[in-house]
């Protein structure tokens, strides 16, 4: 199994249920932007891809790529991070959108580095909204009561690994004498 853990957000587990989640609803976000951006085939001034299939090999390779080439680009350029207070990492994502159009061929064109970054903005957000009904069940279902074990209501109450108190003093007095 392949899994690159190199902290905060930045995982590539291929095979778990969150990346393709994650995938999902990246897709949508591109297919949007490039649906209202309306880019066509060889234009010169607008992001353009060729179908939702390509799309979703877009998504993984960005994915892939915040994974292996972002935090390496992030390193080097830690002092324009800091001194920016954190903005630069806007180019960083732009220069990610940037090899992912030269990886994908003539199937999704960015057209130059002020559209690649709008567009890894734009993307940014709107996979952001998409994905806070997600967000918002996971923090549910760890504010209910199947995860507290001790709640009134729980049906695995007893479950539990509490266990009651044994007096014992009487057991132990009966071996000192």
């Amino acid at each position: 199994m392949i899994k690159v853990d190199i902290g905060g957000n930045n995982k590539f587990e291929p095979w778990s249920k969150e990346f393709w989640i994650k995938i999902l609803v990246m897709t949508l976000a591109i297919c949007i932007v490039c649906w209202v951006w309306n880019g066509e085939p060889g234009s010169t001034t607008k992001p353009y891809i060729d179908g939702p299939l390509y799309a979703i090999v877009l998504a993984i390779i960005i994915s892939i790529l915040n994974s292996c080439i972002k935090p390496l680009l992030s390193l080097l350029s830690l002092p324009l991070i800091l001194s920016t207070l954190g903005l630069f990492t806007l180019v960083i994502n732009a220069i990610i959108i940037m090899i992912a159009a030269g990886l994908m061929g003539n199937h999704f064109d960015i057209n130059g580095f002020g559209n690649a970054f709008l567009f890894s903005i734009i993307v940014y957000i709107l996979s952001f909204v998409l994905d806070i009904p997600r967000r918002v069940k996971k923090v549910s279902d760890l504010l209910s009561s199947k995860h507290d074990p001790y709640r009134e209501n729980n049906p695995h109450k007893d479950e539990a690994t509490f266990t009651e108190y044994e007096d014992v003093t009487e057991e132990e007095n009966n071996r000192n004498k």
